[in-house]
């Protein structure tokens, strides 16, 4: 025991070894390859461990209540100290030169099996790590990055079952940064959709996430979660057309959309009790833009014409 946990250990300072070397520019750098051969051997690893213990961890994973009992099967090896190595590696993964999608694959495949080892309140940071990953991993990797997101991560962390009593925790509160992210750096209605569903089969007010990122998101981010919302909520768009069999597609801010938009931030602002929200250039800019009108909490649509 004492030999693997010296050598886990020493794979760890090879790690931060990297990223301070990626870090102040030293030459040679390391090669994306390089950090994929040392992240293989955390994987091997971690999955022997898992193949050692009689007991069902990756179930206890889904609740919360059961994490004392989860962590209490694995051997003690510095877990948590691979995962600040990791979110280290994440931040310099832009300065990598070379082996770049050899280095994210190994980095995604580490991170889904290291999570089963993780205290509850550093597994509840990985939807948000991962998803930040999407501003640096190439475009081949974004269908494994989703796929790890809704299959191995959010399912553990949003879906988790919650002990009575418990606040709302960081993986829930972070659904709508992981939105905006996704839609802003990809293109790929497909992967917006997949990330979506997933999220609507674990969180039941989904919506309002969505909501969030239409209301305060990136500009570019806004688009594909307005057309989303109207996909999956038709009720709630204010034209009434039939949207039917009209495949998802993304537009540009016209005006139509930027009511959208003002509309949203007002109902939000009032779900929140953010009175402050309510400002006179705020409710001017509806009426004098024409096609909405608030009374007592209700909107009526109309053509200024």
């Amino acid at each position: 025991m004492g030999t693997r946990a010296a050598a886990f250990t020493a794979k760890i300072r090879n790690l931060t070894d990297y990223h301070l070397r990626l870090l102040h520019g030293v030459v040679p750098p390391p090669s994306g390859i390089d950090i994929a051969n040392t992240l293989k051997y955390f994987s091997q690893t971690l999955l022997g461990l898992l193949r050692d213990i009689q007991a069902r961890p990756l179930d206890m994973l889904h609740h919360r209540a059961q994490d004392s009992e989860r962590l209490a099967l694995f051997p003690n090896l510095d877990y948590l100290g691979l995962h600040q190595a990791l979110v280290a590696l994440v931040d310099v993964m832009p300065l990598i030169q070379s082996g770049t999608q050899g280095f994210g694959q190994a980095l995604l495949n580490t991170l889904a099996c290291l999570v089963v080892f993780l205290e509850r309140q550093v597994i509840d940071t990985l939807p948000y790590l991962i998803a930040s990953m999407m501003t640096a991993v190439p475009e081949p990797l974004h269908q494994q990055l989703i796929t790890t997101l809704c299959y191995y991560i959010l399912p553990v962390t949003v879906g988790a079952a919650v002990e009575e009593g418990e606040e709302e925790n960081y993986a829930t509160a972070s659904v709508p940064a992981v939105l905006m992210m996704v839609f802003q750096y990809t293109d790929n209605s497909a992967y917006h959709c997949e990330l979506l569903e997933s999220l609507m089969a674990l969180k039941p007010d989904i919506v309002k996430d969505l909501l969030c990122v239409i209301a305060f998101g990136t500009p570019s981010s806004r688009p594909p979660a307005a057309n989303l919302l109207f996909y999956y909520w038709p009720s709630l768009n204010p034209t009434l057309y039939d949207r039917r069999g009209i495949h998802i597609k993304f537009s540009g801010e016209s005006g139509s959309f930027l009511n959208i938009i003002l509309i949203l931030q007002y109902f939000i602002c009032i779900s929140f009790s953010c009175l402050l929200c309510l400002h006179i250039s705020f409710l001017m800019d509806f009426f004098t833009r024409g096609g909405y009108v608030i009374s007592q909490n209700k909107w009526y649509g109309w053509d200024k014409r």
